[in-house]
């Protein structure tokens, strides 16, 4: 019989995830079929052949909104594409979150579908993209500039 050490080791570890399950397949492509906010739609061939990152959130998230400058400043730090998915609401209750943010990407509301495929349960839920569209790291809460710094550097 295993040691009461043991056993507490074993559930520390396992409560201990990395993050949320990173999705098979070519994200940008698939998140594409998001409606934009505004005129600007998202080109997966624009996207693809550099980082990027990709951020579900809800514009009335206090921790998105903290969240969403942040990952801006690395994705430009990082000469990466920052992709915004608002998860809730209308493209005019977008607008206003990314005009507070200077936001000058490209942002994109979901109709539920994207929230069923990756089964997003908590937003802010950052997605680091490598080149071809694949995910190779999640972030799911508020996140520093330096989690996304530290994951772009890594591709």
């Amino acid at each position: 019989m295993p040691s009461r050490a043991a056993v507490t080791v074993l559930f520390a570890l396992a409560a201990c995830s990395r993050g949320p399950k990173l999705p098979d397949g070519d994200v940008v492509a698939e998140i594409a079929q998001a409606k934009p906010v505004g005129e600007r739609a998202l080109d997966p061939a624009a996207v693809h052949g550099k980082p990027a990152l990709v951020l579900f959130v809800s514009p009335t998230c206090p921790y998105c909104l903290a969240t969403l400058p942040r990952a801006l400043a690395s994705a430009d730090a990082h000469g990466a594409t920052l992709v915004a998915v608002f998860t809730a609401g209308k493209p005019e209750n977008a607008r206003g979150v990314l005009e507070h943010a200077h936001y000058h990407g490209t942002a994109l509301v979901d109709d539920g579908a994207l929230v069923r495929r990756y089964h997003i349960t908590h937003v802010p839920l950052a997605y680091v993209l490598d080149r071809d569209g694949t995910a190779r790291d999640a972030f799911e809460g508020e996140q520093d500039q330096s989690t996304f710094d530290d994951a772009l550097a890594k591709l």
